[in-house]
């Protein structure tokens, strides 16, 4: 895990017609199903790719859309606003600590974000705010593909890496697979 950040000035890349396609919220959301009634975190959320399509699932619940960069929240903020969803609330957060109580979220989405974080403070917090038996999706760009998106390929993770990484933290990592340049990983809270 680098660090490396995300740079908010291609944020509109985040929502765009070609993330759509290279990466799909169906084919996410077909790997870690949210609920009707799902209190979700989507953390590392940007400007909200994920957000919104899960608010539609869990209309009877809630979306939490975390970030750590004070220029994507104001503009997830404002989309929100736009948008008018009432199940979403944006939260800025550090990475040693999401402001959330504990064992509040039944889903967790990390989408292109393991890479990002400096240590790992940022998943023994994921894991505090996960009620027991709550499940984590990590999506994130494959170390071993080299493409002309995405991070640089020194700062990304492989699978095992990945999966160290998670196990570590308590979590049991259930499945794991890769598609298109990345891999995915389901893990489960173990307490």
């Amino acid at each position: 895990m680098s660090g490396h950040k995300y740079d908010p000035r291609h944020a509109v890349f985040l929502d765009s017609e070609e993330r759509k396609e290279r990466q799909r919220p169906e084919d996410i959301f077909s790997i870690l199903k949210a609920e009707k009634e799902d209190v979700v975190l989507d953390l590392g959320a940007g400007i909200g790719f994920l957000t919104f399509p899960l608010a539609e699932i869990v209309r009877d619940g809630k979306v939490y859309a975390v970030d750590v960069q004070e220029e994507m929240v104001k503009k997830l903020e404002q989309r929100r606003s736009e948008k008018s969803f009432d199940n979403v609330d944006v939260l800025l957060s550090s990475e040693c600590k999401i402001p959330l109580p504990d064992r509040e979220v039944d889903k967790v989405y990390m989408i292109n974000v393991l890479h990002e974080i400096d240590d790992h403070s940022t998943l023994e917090e994921t894991h505090r705010v996960m009620k027991k038996g709550a499940e984590l999706l990590v999506v994130d760009w494959d170390k071993e593909k080299v493409t002309e998106h995405g991070p640089p390929t020194h700062v990304r993770l492989s699978l095992e890496e990945a999966v160290k990484s998670l196990e570590q933290k308590d979590f049991r990592v259930e499945d794991t697979g890769k598609y298109e340049d990345h891999f995915w990983l389901l893990a489960e809270k173990v307490d």
